[in-house]
Parts: structure tokens; C-alpha cells; sequence
């Protein structure tokens, strides 16, 4: 069997694993979390959904709309339902393109139900921010360099979760997996800077 059709697989090693980086892994990439989805993205699903439900009530509270790679507050007027279903519709997005890009780039249909399920998981970083906020009632003109510093790490993490959710789902090595993730984000950008040209934000 070929790496890209082993995702579970990983090369062996004279030295153990020590427990703060099995702990680092398992935070990074998630890998027993998506080895779970992978073979019960069913009973997953549930859990999937409330993901984006709270992503969504969050953002409703805030006024802070992750988009992937940027936070954005839409204007004042937005009405808070269209922030419920922002999240979820970024949710769909990413699955959508994720899914697009694994059939158009490397042939492969399967694992759509996985990769639907685990691509909420990995949107779960995306909460942290917003949560923050909400946790201690700041708004969403406030700077700092605290703020400006965790957005950015929470999106790397997200890459990182995205990828392996990927790598999972279809059964790709992490290179390519890793390939797909990028070009989700560079699309996200671009349709955020259509977005902004367009004054949606």
C-alpha cells in the first residue's frame, strides 16, 4: 500500500514518542480525534453541527465573523440570524472547495461524509477568538497586539487540523493534503478581498 492510501500509517522509530509530544501532535493535528471521525463520521456528525451552531451563536454575540484566514465584523446593520448562518455556510465552503480540489487535483470521490464531519473539527480553533471576546465582553473595534497575535495562530492551527482532516478523509499523504489546505485558504482570501470590494463587509 502506497503512503497517500496510508494516512494512519507513520514511519517507524527507534526512539518512543514522549508524552509531551504525543500531547503536541494530538493538539497540532488532531490525529486520534480524526481516526475516530474516520471510522465513525456518523455518530460524528451531531457533534460536527454543534460545532457550527456555537461558531455561529458566537459570532452572532460578538460581531466577529471568522472567515478562515481573517476576522471580519460585517456592519452594524447585518441582522445577527445572517451571523448565525455564516459559520455554518463557511463550514459547507470549506468542505465544498476541499472536496473539489481532492477530485480535480487527485482523482479522489470518496470519504465525503468523513470529510464533511472532520472539517467542522478542524474549524474548531476558529471558536477561540471570537470566545475570547465574548468571555471577557470586548468589542469588535478593540486592538491589541495580543489580538492581532492570536488570530494569526489560531489560523496556522487550523491549517494544520485541516490538512490531517483532509489527509484522513482521502486518504492522501500529508504533502498533498497540506497542498489542498493551502489553496483553501488562498481562495478564502481572494473571495474575502472580492467581499470587501464589493462592501459586503
Amino acid at each position: 500500500m502506497s503512503e497517500e492510501k496510508d494516512p494512519t500509517g507513520t514511519p517507524g522509530s527507534l526512539r518512543p514518542e514522549t508524552s509531551l509530544g504525543f500531547l503536541g501532535r494530538e493538539l497540532l493535528f488532531g490525529r486520534s480525534l480524526f481516526r475516530f471521525i474516520d471510522k465513525q463520521p456518523v455518530a460524528s456528525l451531531p457533534l460536527s453541527v454543534l460545532i457550527v451552531t456555537l461558531g455561529g451563536w458566537l459570532s452572532s454575540q460578538t460581531g466577529l465573523e471568522p472567515l478562515l484566514l481573517f476576522f471580519v465584523s460585517p456592519s452594524a446593520g447585518t441582522n445577527r440570524v445572517l451571523f448565525m448562518v455564516l459559520f455554518p455556510l463557511g463550514w459547507l465552503g470549506t468542505f465544498a472547495i476541499s472536496e473539489a480540489l481532492s477530485v480535480g487535483l487527485f482523482h479522489l470521490k470518496g470519504g465525503r461524509l468523513r470529510l464533511l464531519t472532520s472539517s467542522a473539527f478542524a474549524m474548531l480553533p476558529l471558536l477561540v477568538v471570537p470566545g475570547i471576546f465574548y468571555l471577557l465582553g470586548l468589542s469588535p473595534g478593540t486592538t491589541s497586539l495580543y489580538l492581532v497575535l492570536v488570530p494569526l495562530l489560531v489560523q496556522a492551527w487550523v491549517m494544520c487540523l485541516l490538512s490531517k482532516a483532509i489527509m484522513f478523509s482521502k486518504g492522501l499523504g500529508m504533502e498533498r493534503a497540506g497542498l489542498i489546505s493551502l489553496a483553501v485558504v488562498y481562495l478564502n482570501v481572494a473571495f474575502l478581498l472580492v467581499s470587501l470590494q464589493a462592501g459586503l463587509f
